[in-house]
């Protein structure tokens, strides 16, 4: 019996390391839609014809950064389809991207943004014979805080060890009640 008590004590300390050991690695290069919570820097503007609003991540996602832009009509504020949309990133260098549709009125594309550099953002929105040229702010992402990064972590780690330090104290109040009660 104390054999097994043990074992069941050693596996339960064993699991919150490996609960924790899953975090950072790679699945593959899938783009992820943002978090509801995630940070995100928006843009918008509302021409004659259409309305653009301009999402990115706050912080680089690497060499390519993923951008929605969200067409809708200025009027009756519905999705567009269908629509050309030109996307002008202008900094030291000039992106120029073509976003494609992903659904009704959400087209996507990546940029290569560098941390910390602002890049002037134009979206040139055509739909048959309708254009819109909208001039939507300055585009820029934040180096990553490695401070945050590293709060992130452990408090990762103190929910770790806290559940640990809950299981080794239920298995002691187990011990003492078999005890108490002669099954030990």
């Amino acid at each position: 019996m104390r054999r097994g008590l043990w074992m069941l004590v050693a596996v339960c300390l064993a699991l919150p390391g490996v609960a924790a050991a899953h975090g950072g690695e790679s699945h593959g290069e899938a783009p992820r839609a943002p978090t509801p919570g995630e940070a995100q820097h928006v843009l918008a503007a509302t021409g004659d014809v259409f309305e653009v609003v301009l999402k990115h991540p706050e912080h680089a996602e690497g060499p390519r950064t993923p951008l929605r832009v969200l067409v809708a009509d200025s009027e009756t504020n519905a999705p567009v389809s269908g629509a050309r949309v030109e996307l002008t990133l202008t900094g030291s260098a000039v992106q120029s991207l073509v976003p494609k549709m992903e659904s009704p009125g959400i087209y996507v594309a990546e940029a290569e943004l560098s941390p910390e550099v602002e890049l002037a953002a134009v979206a040139t929105v055509t739909r048959g014979d309708a254009v819109d040229v909208l001039a939507l702010g300055t585009v820029h992402v934040e180096a990553e805080d490695e401070e945050h990064a590293g709060e992130q972590r452990g408090a990762e780690l103190a929910w770790s060890v806290a559940g640990g330090v809950a299981v080794l104290v239920a298995l002691g109040a187990l011990w003492v009640w078999r005890r108490k009660r002669g099954l030990l």
